[in-house]
């Protein structure tokens, strides 16, 4: 019974700062905000000579691919430049976004596992609402909380660092072809999202995983302290035990 308590509490400390990371992703993989970013930030329109419209309507797309398509379908996207409807993405381009796509689905899973088993095992405890449990809880928000805000310091430093390298090695151990070595010159998705988005990206991703673990881990302390408080209090108005009848 208390290897299972010991298991359970890891499994929740290690489910915050995985389900931060992974709902920052998700995020950063769904909202046109990004989009918007990568096309503001490193001129999409005047790369791809495609009209902004025309872009803007493609992310939508690409989102609604990433979160509604069923495993295996490929991504047809088609835009209007010069009065003309042609396809935006090569052949080897719609065969690295069906990969990207089949791995943000997992991510997706992932993530919503974590998220559940987090929020269940807090509810687990509040709703056994004992004070050792609860100060137990306490404590696990601050390890889990510190946790995160260190992990993702420094992984911060090595992608400041070294990004080129953890660019190249992600994809590598995560794809099982090379779809994903595209020509600047001619493909449009390289063209939109190029390497200095993904390095902005990604730490964006860190930078608000961090904030939120440092939350997680106030929120943890702050909930100790109430703890104590309300032991002195009831201490200071009982300074002699009670008999229970």
């Amino acid at each position: 019974m208390l290897a299972l308590r010991w298991i359970a509490s890891a499994l929740f400390i290690l489910a915050i700062p995985l389900g931060l990371v992974l709902t920052n992703v998700r995020i950063a993989a769904t909202d046109l905000t990004v989009y918007d970013y990568a096309f503001d930030r490193y001129g999409a329109e005047e790369r791809t000579g495609i009209p902004r419209a025309e872009l803007d309507r493609a992310a939508a797309e690409i989102v609604e691919y990433f979160t509604t398509s069923e495993r295996g379908t490929l991504l047809d996207v088609r835009v209007r430049v010069a009065g003309e409807d042609r396809p935006l993405f090569h052949q080897r381009e719609v065969l690295h976004m069906r990969d990207v796509r089949d791995l943000f689905q997992v991510t997706f899973r992932v993530q919503e596992l974590a998220f559940v088993y987090a929020v269940g095992y807090a509810a687990a405890v509040f709703l056994w609402s004992r004070e050792r449990s609860m100060r137990r809880l306490a404590r696990q928000l601050v390890i889990a909380g510190t946790l995160t805000a260190g992990l993702l310091a420094g992984a911060a430093v090595a992608v400041v660092v070294g990004f080129d390298r953890l660019f190249t090695q992600f994809h590598v151990l995560s794809f099982s072809n090379d779809f994903w070595q595209l020509d600047p010159a001619r493909d449009h998705l390289i063209q939109m999202f190029p390497q200095g988005f993904w390095f902005d990206v990604t730490l964006g991703v860190g930078a608000f995983a961090v904030l939120e673990g440092v939350v997680i881990a106030a929120v943890g302390a702050g909930c100790l302290v109430w703890i104590d408080r309300g032991r002195l209090r009831w201490s200071t108005r009982w300074p002699i035990p009670v008999p229970r009848w």
